[in-house]
């Protein structure tokens, strides 16, 4: 736990509303979530800021820990206990919670296996939303960490994009957990497009597409969070056929604001777009000289059709294989 008291935190600050409200959901992380909090509590800034804390029914001791948090920083730490766990509703429960809870002009998001390691992250962040108000959104790089191997990745992940169509077509670049945005757009993105009724598998990549579309982002070039990878989240699972499910939903979601903003469909070849995943599964799966063999035979077939080479490359692996064909 950090060692500055919740007044020193709150030095400068006036006795107005928070100007940045930290969402923070959080769901048996009792591993992780004292480095999260003591990310938030350890910005240093000028202006107040509040942060949401929902623990979506833990059954570990997730819960234990926020509420010594809350003890020690009640006019900061606002805690959400849930009795049920409500993501796995699919309803969007925690997104209404959240914004029904949401005081800040500001929105800050960051999960509670992730956390922040810039003291002046939000401080950086809001001087150039305050001083630029055509711009709805900004974000920063970030570090990955292997929670199974203990290590940090080499690269880091977060970078810059030109415009919608660029982040429609390139993909997400934007680390949810490094961003700080408006929450009036945001009010009006879940107005307009109603995400909850998506069946959406992500929540973070339309808001961007959305936010792109219809003001400026700013991506600043400097690393302010570490992102933690585990086995069992959304995006990297070590499930072959949920990462499957997972990069179709991508799809559906391009595909979705391509005819919403721009009145056609988004194009792609999608056998093409699949054989790139399945390789990259098998990049992660397989050591790199096998994958170079199986590369080199597969462009050594240029006679054959695309699907009958993408099943060749497939039967390197049974389980991919199955799933597909």
């Amino acid at each position: 736990m950090v060692s500055r008291t919740q007044d020193e935190i709150m030095t400068g600050w006036d006795n107005s509303a928070p100007l940045v409200t930290i969402r923070c959901i959080t769901y048996n992380h009792e591993k992780y979530i004292m480095q999260a909090i003591d990310g938030f509590l350890s910005q240093k800034t000028n202006f107040p800021f509040e942060v949401l804390v929902h623990d979506d029914a833990s059954t570990d001791d997730t819960a234990v820990i926020i509420r010594k948090y809350e003890e020690k920083f009640p006019k900061i730490i606002k805690p959400i206990y849930q009795i049920e766990n409500q993501y796995s509703k699919h309803d969007g429960t925690i997104v209404n919670i959240l914004n029904s809870l949401t005081r800040g002009k500001y929105i800050a998001i960051c999960e509670g296996d992730d956390y922040w390691i810039d003291e002046n992250k939000l401080q950086m962040q809001v001087d150039f939303l305050e001083n630029n108000p055509e711009y709805t959104m900004c974000y920063t790089k970030a570090r990955q960490y292997d929670q199974s191997k203990q290590k940090f990745f080499k690269k880091t992940i977060g970078g810059s994009f030109l415009d919608f169509e660029d982040l429609l077509v390139n993909g997400n670049r934007v680390p949810t957990l490094t961003t700080v945005y408006r929450k009036d757009l945001l009010d009006k993105y879940q107005k307009e497009i109603q995400p909850n009724n998506k069946g959406w598998l992500m929540g973070d990549y339309p808001m961007w597409l959305y936010f792109a579309h219809e003001s400026k982002v700013k991506f600043i070039d400097k690393v302010t969070a570490v992102y933690r990878v585990l086995e069992n989240s959304a995006s990297h699972s070590v499930d072959v056929e949920k990462q499957i499910k997972f990069q179709k939903n991508v799809r559906d979601i391009q595909v979705f604001f391509s005819i919403y903003f721009l009145k056609i469909p988004f194009d792609f070849d999608e056998n093409e777009d699949m054989f790139n995943f399945y390789f990259n599964c098998l990049r992660k799966e397989y050591r790199a000289d096998v994958v170079q063999i199986i590369e080199k035979y597969f462009y050594l077939l240029p006679n054959k059709s695309l699907k009958n080479r993408i099943k060749f490359l497939l039967s390197k692996t049974e389980k991919l294989f199955n799933i597909v064909f």
